[in-house]
């Protein structure tokens, strides 16, 4: 048997002063018996500060019968104030809990390392040994059979480092561990191990009265920004306070808090001249001299003593009783902490607390402590309520993911409570669950995974990667950067919607993740999807709003965006014609009447004005997945004048042009062509590749096109079956240069940059976004939009092969003569052939310097006169639409100076009339209100006297939506 096990304790209730134990520390007790019925992890017990967790210490080895007990203070003055109390079981008896008859235990408070076998034999001769992680963790302290103790306590757990933790949990495997505390949560979110066993509020231990009042007093000074002068004002506030509680007969004493060791020191001569015996004690003065200034403050010597965070939590001297807050704490959960503290009470020598401070000092939350009617316990157990709520979702969260894989050691401490995301989420709807184990050593290029985390059911994944690439600012990889990123991945079995959050936010990496996790079964969620994460919120208010010009390359303002503290009040009636919904950020009201910041995008995005754990993240993506996926209808707002694209769920019946991404004009990036590995390869720049030649598949689900130069053509299928986006199906290795030395397929590239897709039902789509078509419909064309040229000498059949025009003009060749001959022309190039611009530009200057850039786009006249000719209305409609994103000088000049160029094309474009230095210096010099763009399509084979009511529809909505991109003005050429 054993000393706990042979003497028994009395555990009755309180029923007076020092008689029987309170209801917390008997409901604690029984809570850690009832712990260890069912659970070996380690029990956590928090009871509030100030309310007796010594007496549940002592008791707690009796009740479990412990062989041989070790409690771990977390200081020195801890381990000599425990090891006193539990030497004489001082706290036990004069509660009645032991009788006095009761013998004391052995009990060794242990002071540095056991040296060698024969110290660690003395300490088997205990009942209980009291002694600090420094002292006495197996981590510093080696040579401790396994089984030298059956129970572990921790005293002030929450303040022990998580490697002390782990160092007595492996080495003590068959011992129990109890984690006592008042504050069951850590400010570095590193969770306390175990499982919470009891918590008792503050707000119970205020209604048996274990706390006396604490009252507070707000000094006043003359001048709020002189700090010397408030310190003089709080030391004169508590010392006056002191004073005044002694002639009332309490035997009180000070406790000034400073910002540091410095300030300390310098306010002992404030404390000194207001007439206060006092010293300041800090962790740098000799262990002797800090036993001294205890001694003196015990006995009365002192009046009080300065310091900033020395006799913290757990140190047991009631008498502290005014405090004087030179640097109050920054945050409300220590600094509700700090003034438990002084609520102790004792005996009739002790009143009540003073707290002094000046208000302009204490932080918002702080200040609500001097707010009158304010119930500071409440108040505590509120804050205690919400942490330990964090806590517990923390323990979850260490419960659900698993470490999967580790590169190596130095990553051991990590865990998932370490790191955070920003509230943003990528998201994707997937056919087929994601595999989460396919992650191996990398993700993209540059990523290698250092430690991932799984749940065991495969649903979430977390992991770490750090990239050591070079920065590109750098000539060589003699330097390197250090950068870590963290990815969240999980994924809804019910939705089948996949979320990622990510610390490094780009779509190809986020099209990575996708492809390895869930190769080919996955596609984005549309932007009538992500505004879903409006469901549910009221008094709806908007800071951004992005307005999106359906002309999807335009030149002119191709994205709108609106700020303030209701944009959506700036949208007018008018915008809904040219414009649709692009992004919006704002916020709303939602449960608990709390409003919080929602922003949704068209590229699938959904984000929130937040840094969350990642027990927050999830909990934040649960509650998305639940909107996404709810028939709520969204509170109705001024923003729902525009209209927002639509899921592209089915492809349109016929496609008849396509445009590139705006990256490709804007930057015109370099490709590179070979159709074997043998082959060199043929360099040229994105906009050299015509995109054409449109199939759609019977199921309407997979477009099949080609990009194409006069020298060779690749095909490509869109799919939305799911997968990448756009996927190379054609012989041959077509690249484009996305960034420096970063060649990558342009399959890839169009993915990630989808290109805008026009159909013949007046609807466009870009990725998975959908855009409508314009509610009007046009029956006639309105003067102006058309014009009847004379088209005679011409054979309108053929576009340009003069070889088959039997001695006629072509249709260019007529076109040509009729640009030649116009009034003011300066420049005339030829651009006809994959990738143009147009087939003609025409630079006019007019008689009061107005520059005019024309774009003209011909087709030879096919099927049956005029309404037989729909199929060539369709394909020059889209060449102007395509058009549109020439509509830029900058853009327009460095196109014709690159096709202009002899050495990279076999048939370069040609100047009918001047020159590429011409067309520069002419564009150029014009000032911006003096440069206009037009686009016009030429139809000699329609006649204009013969437009059916789907022919001007047709051609109307060409020239609207080319005029919204930029053009001035837009126009049919077409025939008498």
């Amino acid at each position: 048997m054993s000393y706990f096990a042979d003497n028994q304790l009395l555990l009755r209730p309180l029923d007076g002063p020092n008689t029987g134990l309170r209801p917390g520390q008997l409901g604690g007790l029984h809570s850690v018996l009832a712990h260890f019925s069912v659970y070996d992890e380690p029990a956590i017990v928090s009871l509030p500060t100030g309310y007796g967790k010594t007496a549940l210490l002592m008791a707690l080895p009796f009740v479990l019968k412990a062989r041989r007990l070790l409690v771990v203070e977390p200081s020195d003055a801890l381990r000599r104030q425990t090891a006193s109390h539990l030497k004489e079981l001082s706290t036990l008896k004069r509660l009645g809990a032991a009788a006095e008859e009761t013998p004391n235990p052995n009990v060794i408070s242990q002071k540095g390392s056991p040296a060698d076998a024969q110290e660690w034999a003395r300490l088997q001769t205990a009942d209980a040994v009291v002694s600090t992680p420094q002292s006495i963790s197996p981590a510093v302290a080696a040579g401790a059979p396994d089984d030298l103790f059956d129970l572990i306590i921790f005293d002030e757990a929450h303040h022990a480092p998580a490697e002390t933790w782990a160092a007595f949990l492996s080495h003590y495997r068959n011992a129990k561990f109890v984690f006592l505390t008042a504050t069951p949560f850590r400010r570095d979110r590193k969770v306390i191990p175990g499982r919470m066993a009891y918590w008792y509020p503050v707000s119970r231990a205020a209604k048996e009265r274990a706390f006396g009042r604490v009252l507070f007093r707000s000094v006043r000074v003359a001048n709020d920004q002189d700090d010397q002068q408030i310190d003089v004002a709080i030391a004169a506030g508590a010392v006056a306070q002191l004073r005044a509680d002694r002639e009332a007969g309490f035997d009180h004493r000070l406790f000034a808090r400073a910002s540091s060791i410095s300030a300390a020191r310098d306010l002992v001569g404030v404390y000194e001249r207001a007439g206060a015996r006092v010293r300041a004690i800090d962790s740098h003065i000799p262990k002797k001299t800090q036993d001294e200034v205890e001694r003196a403050l015990i006995v009365g010597e002192l009046d009080g003593v300065v310091c900033v965070d020395m006799f913290g939590e757990g140190y047991d001297f009631p008498k502290l009783k005014v405090a004087a807050l030179h640097a109050p704490h920054r945050s409300l959960v220590p600094m509700l902490q700090f003034i438990g503290r002084f609520a102790r009470t004792t005996d009739a020598r002790t009143g009540d607390a003073t707290l002094i401070a000046h208000l302009g000092r204490l932080q918002a939350a702080s200040k609500r402590l001097f707010q009158e009617g304010i119930d500071i316990a409440d108040m505590i157990d509120a804050v205690a309520q919400e942490q330990l709520a964090e806590a517990e979702a923390d323990r979850e969260v260490l419960e659900l993911l698993k470490t999967r894989q580790q590169a190596d050691s130095d990553y051991d401490s990590v865990t998932p409570l370490l790191l955070e995301l920003y509230a943003h989420a990528q998201i994707f709807e997937c056919s087929v669950q994601p595999d989460f184990e396919r992650f191996e050593d990398t993700i993209g290029r540059n990523l290698r995974i250092v430690k991932q985390w799984l749940s065991e059911n495969g649903l979430v994944a977390l992991i770490l990667t750090i990239d050591t690439s070079p920065p590109n600012w750098a000539t060589s990889d003699v330097l390197v950067n250090i950068r870590h990123d963290a990815f969240l991945m999980a994924y809804n079995e019910a939705s089948k919607l996949c979320f990622i959050g990510s610390t490094r936010r780009t779509d190809r990496i986020y099209l990575d993740l996708m492809q390895t996790a869930c190769r080919d079964q996955h596609r984005q969620i549309s932007f009538e999807r992500t505004r879903q994460a409006l469901i549910g919120l009221d008094s709806l208010r908007f800071y951004n709003v992005g307005l999106r010009n359906t002309a999807l390359n335009s030149q002119a303002e191709t994205y709108r965006t609106m700020t303030g503290p209701a944009a959506e009040r700036a949208i007018t009636a008018g915008d809904a014609r040219a414009y649709s919904q692009g992004h919006f950020f704002g916020s709303g009201v939602g449960k608990d009447d709390e409003r919080e910041t929602i922003g949704a995008s068209s590229s699938s995005r959904i984000w929130s004005n937040q840094r969350l754990t990642v027990a927050e993240y999830i909990s934040w993506i649960t509650e998305l997945n639940r909107r996404l996926n709810s028939t709520a209808n969204i509170t109705p707002s001024k923003l729902d004048i525009i209209q927002h694209a639509r899921t592209l769920r089915t492809l349109p019946e016929i496609v008849i042009a396509a445009g590139w991404h705006k990256q490709a004009y804007r930057l015109a990036p370099r490709i590179r062509f070979r159709l074997t590995e043998n082959d060199q390869w043929q360099i040229g720049q994105i906009t050299d590749l015509e995109l054409g030649d449109f199939q759609i598949s019977a199921q309407r689900d997979r477009l099949q096109f080609a990009a194409k130069t006069d020298a060779y053509a690749v095909q490509f299928d869109y799919r939305l079956t799911g997968g990448n986006l756009i996927v190379q199906t054609g012989a041959g290795e077509l690249q484009i240069l996305a960034s420096f030395e970063d060649w990558i397929d342009l399959a890839l590239w169009m993915s990630l940059h989808p290109p805008v897709f026009y159909a013949s039902d007046k609807t466009s789509f870009q990725g998975v976004n959908l855009i409508g078509a314009a509610p009007t419909v046009i029956t006639r064309l309105a003067e102006g939009d058309a014009e009847a040229a004379d088209w005679a000498g011409c054979n309108i059949q053929i576009e340009f092969d003069r070889t088959k025009a039997d001695g006629a003009l072509t249709v260019h060749e007529a076109l040509e003569r009729r640009l030649s001959a116009a009034a003011g022309v300066q420049a005339l190039f030829y651009d006809h052939r994959s990738g143009e611009a147009a087939d003609y530009v025409s630079i006019i200057r007019d008689d009061d310097g107005t520059v005019r850039v024309q774009l003209y786009h011909c087709k030879g006249a096919g099927g049956a006169p005029s309404g037989g000719r729909v199929d060539d209305v369709y394909e020059v409609a889209g060449q102007m639409l395509k058009s549109v994103a020439y509509c830029e000088p900058s853009i327009l000049l460095d196109h014709i100076d690159h096709r202009v160029n002899a050495g990279r094309h076999r048939t370069p474009s040609r100047f009918v009339i001047g020159d590429a230095a011409m067309a520069r210096t002419i564009i150029e010099a014009a000032p911006a209100t003096g440069l206009v763009f037009e686009i016009y399509g030429v139809q000699p084979g329609i006649s204009l006297a013969a437009v059916d009511e789907h022919l001007a529809d047709l051609m109307a909505y060409g020239l609207d939506y080319v005029q919204r991109g930029g053009a001035a003005r837009a126009m049919w050429l077409l025939s008498a």
